[in-house]
């Protein structure tokens, strides 16, 4: 080697050492990268790409030292020999990779984009992506580093302790003494980073909770009062304008009277009913559920057509357009009640908490289905669920399976079901051979069905009995598909057969960068036009009308409700 060469090679080894980075990592950790650009659910924000892409990169980074330091022990080469020609091929790599992954990029979103009715992206979008996924990755094995000086510091104190606890007369080998100690250090480690972990993790959800119970506490302050004694919150109402909550607010306070539903049907029209409940009404479920009820007598629900016992979503929230479509269908003639279980995310509900949704929405179901059971048979309301996200879950936990519900029910429509539902496992696990997992047939259609499009209703030709069950789900909702065990697990909505077309033809399940596109999918899935995603308020209305009928209307009224509700400007809240 010449003299400038040499000094070439020591000016690139200074360089490595300051940034500290090894070229083995490096290597990996982009094969990592560029497969976290492959297409998911959903389209991704380049912010969120980026964050995806930064983890999956120093992921890849940790496996690659890893990989990389035991090959080194096996093969007798210099390491300066191999640092000579092991940089050039990181650099040759990232060049002729990002001129093949930019345009690859950019058309897998786009692709997405377009399926969901969304613009596309320009073709330099990317490079916001990289700078995202910059910093992440940085951050992240700065972090990594943080846990290796913890481990080399933890070592160096605790191989004194191994050695005291087994005595100086130990039979045990110097390499069991290593052994034993690389044990202890681990260990201790490991148990160090869980503490602080878990120190961090509960201050930062009790900080939330606060916040989140604040927020929620209060009813919207943009909207008034309902002067209707029709509406919770109103006249001779028992429940107070301030216990409905924020969500609570905007169910009692929005939605059609009855002018605006004459106006859009042409047909004459009753002022529809809303009963809720909100969390600071009543410190128990059983009092919350027994208001509810009262609140019903008190309105004259039992003289109605329809009334529903809807489940609400983490923080109380309803879709408006399935509340609405379902009033203007049937020309105000109904009744929806609903109860505030948390003033928390779904999310957080769900995994922390899935008792709270399940045991409210019995308690809610319960009491509603005793007094309305005790009403002539001949004259009372038709008895319907109604359920989304969480709120789809909660419901479907009042019952141990379809036959308890169908018993004490007149109908049901379920949407966007949040993955390990206990009876929705149940009946996808029950469907007919020859149907998807993501669009299933149970007995050929006769009680339950499945609905991803409007067009899925003429789908299945069979007879429908009553009382029907209607399933709403997206092929890309990631909370239907979402499940742990996609970090280390294929699942079968992504197997040959049982991908939606909805789903791009180009993803792949990847270990661990398939759960980190899927989380980042779960915060997007409102994100994305009606009918599509987690958003199925359009879809909703079809629903109702397989469920309850169609109200006598005639088609040019339904289909003046159908546009009316698709036209709504509703995005459901991230932290429903």
């Amino acid at each position: 080697m010449s003299e400038g060469q040499a000094r070439g090679s020591t000016r690139r080894s200074r360089l490595v050492d300051a940034f500290g980075l090894d070229y083995g990592g490096v290597l990996v950790g982009l094969a990592f990268l560029a497969l976290s650009l492959t297409p998911s659910l959903l389209p991704r924000p380049q912010v969120s790409q980026g964050a995806i892409s930064g983890l999956s990169f120093a992921v890849g980074y940790g496996v690659g030292v890893a990989a990389w330091a035991m090959a080194r022990r096996v093969v007798p080469w210099r390491h300066h020999d191999a640092a000579r020609w092991g940089w050039p091929i990181v650099g040759l790599v990232i060049v002729t990779g990002g001129v093949i992954m930019a345009p690859l990029v950019v058309a897998w979103q786009n692709g997405i984009r377009t399926t969901v009715g969304l613009p596309t992206i320009p073709g330099y979008s990317w490079l916001q992506l990289l700078g995202v996924a910059l910093v992440v990755a940085l951050v992240a094995i700065s972090l990594g580093r943080g846990a290796r000086l913890a481990y080399q510091a933890t070592g160096k104190r605790s191989a004194p302790i191994v050695r005291r606890v087994v005595g100086p007369d130990t039979s045990l080998s110097q390499r069991a003494l290593d052994m034993a100690t690389v044990a202890a250090t681990l260990l201790a480690v490991t148990l160090i980073f869980a503490l602080i972990a878990a120190a961090f993790v509960m201050l930062g959800l009790r900080v939330l909770d606060r916040g989140w119970s604040a927020s929620n506490a209060m009813p919207d302050p943009t909207l008034t009062r309902p002067a209707s004694y029709l509406r919770s919150g109103g006249p001779g109402s028992v429940v107070a304008w301030d216990d409905l909550g924020f969500a609570g607010s905007q169910v009692v306070a929005t939605g059609p009277d009855a002018t605006a539903i004459g106006a859009l049907t042409g047909e004459p029209a009753l002022e529809p009913i809303r009963v809720y409940v909100g969390l600071a009404a009543a410190p128990t479920y059983a009092e919350r559920s027994a208001i509810a009820v009262n609140e019903l007598q008190r309105m004259g629900a039992a003289d109605r057509e329809v009334l529903v016992v809807a489940g609400t979503t983490g923080t109380g929230w309803l879709d408006p357009q399935a509340l609405d479509s379902i009033e203007y269908l049937h020309g105000g003639d109904t009744a929806v009640v609903a109860l505030e279980y948390n003033d928390k995310p779904s999310w957080r509900s769900r995994v922390l908490s899935p008792n709270v949704p399940a045991e409210g929405a019995s308690a809610q179901f319960y009491s509603v289905y005793a007094w309305w059971s005790a009403l002539p048979s001949e004259s009372r309301p038709q008895l319907v669920i109604y359920g989304m996200s969480l709120g789809s879950y909660a419901m479907q936990s009042v019952f141990p399976d379809l036959d308890t519900m169908l018993a004490r029910s007149q109908g049901a429509v379920f949407a966007g079901t949040p993955a390990r539902t206990g009876l929705w496992d149940t009946l996808t696990a029950q469907r007919d051979p020859h149907s998807p997992v993501t669009l299933p047939v149970l007995d050929d259609g006769r009680q339950v069905r499945w609905f991803a499009t409007p067009e899925d209703f003429d789908f299945l030709a069979g007879e429908w009995d009553y009382p029907r069950v209607a399933y709403l789900q997206h092929g890309n909702d990631p909370v239907t598909w979402l499940s742990a065990s996609i970090f280390w697990q294929r699942p079968q909505w992504l197997e040959d057969g049982q991908r939606s077309p909805v789903v791009s033809p180009d993803m792949r399940w990847i270990p661990v960068v398939t759960g980190l596109q899927a989380l980042i999918d779960f915060t997007m899935g409102t994100s994305v036009p009606d009918d599509s995603g987690h958003k199925y308020g359009a879809i909703t209305f079809d629903a109702w009308i397989a469920v309850t009928g169609d109200g006598g209307l005639s088609d040019a009224s339904l289909d003046a409700i159908r546009a009316s509700i698709a036209s709504y400007d509703t995005v459901p809240p991230v932290d429903q």
